[in-house]
C-alpha cells in the first residue's frame, strides 16, 4: 500500500508511534540530537569523549542482554565455557542488562537490575549495588556518579558516590549530586524533611554549605541559587556570597540553568534579554525567544527570525527566516534556510566549517567525543572542538557514532558494529541470515536531504534458481514501496522546500512467519501554505511473509475459504480494545468505534505475532492505532490446515 500524497491542509497528528519506537531504540550512552524548527528550542544531551581502553566494546547479544567485544568481534565477556580450552574450568558469567563503554579500566554494568563497575576480565571492582549512575567530564577526566534512593534495600538515605575512571571511590554523600560543571556538583543534604543544597568539588571539599531550596549548574564560578523564600539570587561562588539581582525579578526566572559567558538569560516584560553577573543590562530585553549562552554564543530570535548572537549582543550568525534550527552542543550551530536541502554548520564564532557549498543533511548523536553528519556524498565527523576529523570519512551512512577502531550503528532492532573499511564484525538484531542463501539487512535510502527512512531489505547470495530470486526480489520490492511510496513526486514545488521525512521499522516473528512494520512520520511544521499551518503525519504500512521462502501473505491467508473476514473481525477486535482501554482507564475512541462498526477495508496493514493478530488503522487526527485479537477468539475463522497457520503453529509447539 502506497502513502498518500500531501494534501492542503495537513492534520496535526499524534508521534505516540515514532516516539515508542525511537525510545525502544535507545541506551543510556547514546543519545540524540535534536532538530528545532525555529520557535521551539530544547537542550540536546550530550555524550562526551570516552576513551576505549582494552579495546573492548558494548555488544547486544541474542538474548537482548549485553555484553563486551574486541575489535576482532569475538565475544570477551562474558565470558563462555564453550570458548575456552578443554584443559580450562571457565564459570560462566552472567550478561548484563546495560552497559557502558570502558572508562579507564572499569566499565559499569548493570546486573539485577543494580550497577557496579568491571574490569577488563569482568571482575566486579565496585559491586553491583547502585540504582543508576551518571558519567561527567572535567578537564579531561571523567567520573561516574552513583545513586541510590530512599527505596534502597542496602541504605537506609539516599545517598551517591563518586568514583574516578579506575573504580576507586573519591567520596560518598548522604543525598544527591547534580552535574559536573566548570569543576563543581550540586549535592544535597537532608535534615529533618527539609532538603538543602549547596556546591562540592570531585575530591569532596564543600565549596558552598548546603544552604539553598535549589540551585542551578555553575557557570564562570557564578550560579543561580533559590533560597526558601522563593527568592532568584546570582551566587559568586569566590566570594561566597549571594544577592538579590532586580534584573532578574522582574519576570520570576523558574530555570536556574541560564547562565553562559558570565551573562544570566532573563526575561522583562515578556522579552527577553541578558544581564552581566557583575550588575546591569548587557544585552537589551529586544528578543521573543532566547537560549543562554553556551561556548561563547546563543541563539535568539526576534519577529520570527533566528540568528547566533556573541556577548556583546552582535551578530555572528546574521538573523533570518531559517526552516530549521539546531544547537548541536559544544558550541556548534547549524541552520536550514527555506527551502534548502540541508544545514550550514557554524562555530561560536559564526565561523563555516564546511565549504560554503557543501550542505550537511543530517546529524548524529555526540558519542565519545564526536558528532557524526553527513552529506551528499560521505558521512564524517566533527570533535568537541568543531574540527572536522580528517581521516574519518565513511560512504553514506547515516546514524553511525564511533567508539574507538570501530564504528558503530544502532537502532529499534539491534546493533551492528563495522571497521573502517565497511566490514561487519558484530551483527545481532539489525542484519539476521534468514536461510544459508538470503540475508535480511537494514537499508538506509536518502537520495534527498529531507527524506531519512530505514527498511528491510533481503539479500540473495547467488545460490538460489531463478523462480526463488524473483519471489525474494518482489518482496522487496513491497518493502521498498511500503517505505518510499509517492513523496519523492512531491519533493519540492515551486522550488521549495515542502516536508522532510524520517522513518523506521520493526520486525515481529512468529515461527517462519515475520511481519515487517514500517514506520514514517513526515513533518513541515514549521511551513504554513496558503494560510493553513503545517504539521506532522504518521503512517504505518506491513508486509507479512515467509522468512525460509520469501511467500508473501495476505491476511485472507489466515482464515478458512468462505469466512467474511472483514466482518468477522471486528467483534473480538471491539472486546480487546474495550478491555485495553478499561485496563488503561482510558475512554474508547469514538473514532475507532465507529472504525469498528463498519467492515475493515479488502487491504488493511496487519501483523501476526506469537498469540495475537494486529490490525493497524490510521484515525483522522493522524494517530496510528493497533487493534490486538487473540488468536484464540477466532479459532472458528482460522484455517488450522492452512500454510500460513502451520508456518505460525510449527513455531508455537516448539515452545
Amino acid at each position: 500500500m502506497k502513502i498518500r500524497k500531501k494534501t492542503l491542509a495537513l492534520l496535526l497528528f499524534s508521534t505516540g508511534f515514532i516516539c515508542t519506537v525511537a525510545a525502544s531504540s535507545l541506551v543510556l550512552w547514546q543519545t540524540d540530537v535534536l532538530e528545532l524548527p525555529h520557535g521551539q528550542q530544547t537542550e540536546p544531551v550530550v555524550s562526551d569523549n570516552v576513551p576505549n581502553q582494552g579495546a573492548l566494546y558494548p555488544a547486544l547479544l541474542g538474548d537482548g542482554l549485553w555484553g563486551y567485544i574486541n575489535e576482532r568481534g569475538t565475544q570477551i565477556l562474558p565470558y563462555s565455557p564453550q570458548a575456552a580450552p578443554a584443559s580450562e574450568q571457565v564459570e560462566p558469567l552472567a550478561a548484563y542488562q546495560e552497559v557502558r563503554p570502558f572508562l579507564g579500566k572499569t566499565a559499569w554494568v548493570k546486573q539485577n537490575g543494580l550497577w557496579g563497575a568491571i574490569d577488563l576480565e569482568g571482575n566486579f571492582i565496585v559491586p553491583a549495588e547502585y540504582e543508576s549512575i551518571e558519567v561527567y567530564k572535567h578537564s579531561n577526566t571523567y567520573f561516574v556518579a552513583a545513586y541510590n534512593a530512599l527505596s534502597s534495600p542496602v541504605y537506609p538515605e539516599p545517598n551517591t558516590a563518586l568514583y574516578d575512571v579506575n573504580g576507586a571511590k573519591l567520596f560518598g554523600v548522604s543525598g544527591r549530586l547534580g552535574p559536573l560543571c566548570d569543576g563543581l556538583m550540586a549535592f544535597s543534604r537532608k535534615r529533618g524533611e527539609q532538603v538543602s543544597w549547596g556546591y562540592i568539588n570531585p575530591h569532596g571539599e564543600i565549596v558552598i554549605e548546603p544552604i539553598y531550596a535549589e540551585v542551578g549548574q555553575v557557570s564562570g564560578n557564578f550560579a543561580l541559587v533559590r533560597d526558601f523564600d522563593g527568592r532568584t539570587l546570582l551566587l559568586n561562588i569566590y566570594a561566597k556570597n549571594a544577592v538579590e539581582a532586580p534584573e532578574l525579578t522582574t519576570d520570576k526566572t523558574p530555570d536556574l540553568d541560564v547562565i553562559g559567558s558570565r551573562l544570566v538569560l532573563a526575561k522583562n516584560n515578556g522579552k527577553f534579554g541578558y544581564v552581566s553577573v557583575t550588575g546591569g543590562v548587557a544585552i537589551d530585553f529586544v528578543y521573543d525567544q532566547a537560549m543562554p549562552f553556551q561556548g561563547g554564543a546563543a541563539l535568539v530570535w526576534q519577529a520570527g527570525r533566528a540568528g547566533l548572537i556573541a556577548p556583546d549582543g552582535s551578530f555572528v550568525v546574521p538573523a533570518g527566516d531559517y526552516a530549521s534550527v539546531l544547537r548541536l552542543g559544544n558550541g556548534l550551530y547549524a541552520f536550514k534556510e527555506q527551502g534548502a536541502l540541508g544545514w550550514r554548520v557554524y562555530n561560536a564564532d559564526g565561523g563555516l566549517l564546511l565549504p560554503e557549498d557543501e550542505l550537511v543533511y543530517g546529524f548524529g548523536s555526540w558519542q565519545n567525543g564526536l558528532c557524526s553528519f553527513w552529506t551528499a556524498d560521505y558521512t564524517s565527523f566533527f570533535n568537541m572542538e568543531g574540527q572536522v576529523q580528517p581521516g574519518l570519512r565513511l560512504d553514506l551512512q547515516p546514524g553511525v557514532f564511533r567508539l574507538g577502531n570501530l564504528f558503530g550503528v544502532q537502532d529499534v532492532n539491534g546493533q551492528t558494529w563495522f571497521d573502517e573499511h565497511g566490514h561487519t564484525v558484530w551483527s545481532v538484531g539489525r542484519d539476521q541470515q534468514l536461510t544459508p542463501e538470503v540475508n535480511l539487512l537494514t537499508v538506509l535510502e536518502n537520495r534527498s536531504a529531507n527524506y531519512l527512512v530505514y527498511y528491510p531489505q533481503t539479500e540473495t547470495l547467488g545460490t538460489l534458481d531463478k523462480g526463488q530470486t524473483e519471489i525474494w526480489s518482489r518482496l522487496n520490492r513491497v518493502l521498498e514501496d511500503n517505505a518510499l511510496g509517492e513523496y519523492y513526486e512531491s519533493y519540492e514545488l515551486r522550488g521549495e522546500l515542502q516536508f522532510v521525512v524520517r522513518g523506521d521499522f520493526e520486525l515481529i516473528e512468529s515461527g517462519a512467519v515475520m511481519t515487517a512494520v514500517q514506520h514514517l512520520h513526515l513533518d513541515d511544521s514549521w511551513r504554513t501554505y496558503e494560510d493553513v499551518p503545517g504539521g506532522q503525519e504518521d503512517h504505518i504500512a506491513t508486509a507479512c511473509f515467509d522468512k525460509e521462502t520469501g511467500q508473501l501473505y495476505a491476511l485472507g491467508d489466515l482464515f478458512k475459504p468462505g469466512v467474511n473476514w472483514r466482518s468477522e473481525l471486528l467483534e473480538p477486535a471491539r472486546g480487546t480494545y474495550s478491555v485495553r482501554q478499561a485496563g488503561l482507564g482510558l475512554p474508547e475512541n469514538p473514532e475507532v468505534q465507529d472504525f469498528l462498526e463498519r467492515r475493515l477495508p479488502r487491504i488493511v496493514e496487519f501483523s501476526l505475532g506469537r498469540n495475537t493478530l494486529t490490525l493497524y488503522t490510521t484515525l483522522s487526527d493522524g494517530s496510528c492505532q493497533s487493534l490486538e485479537i487473540y488468536y484464540q477468539d477466532i479459532e472458528e475463522l482460522i484455517d488450522m490446515e492452512g500454510e500460513l497457520w502451520l508456518r505460525l503453529k510449527g513455531w508455537q509447539n516448539k515452545d
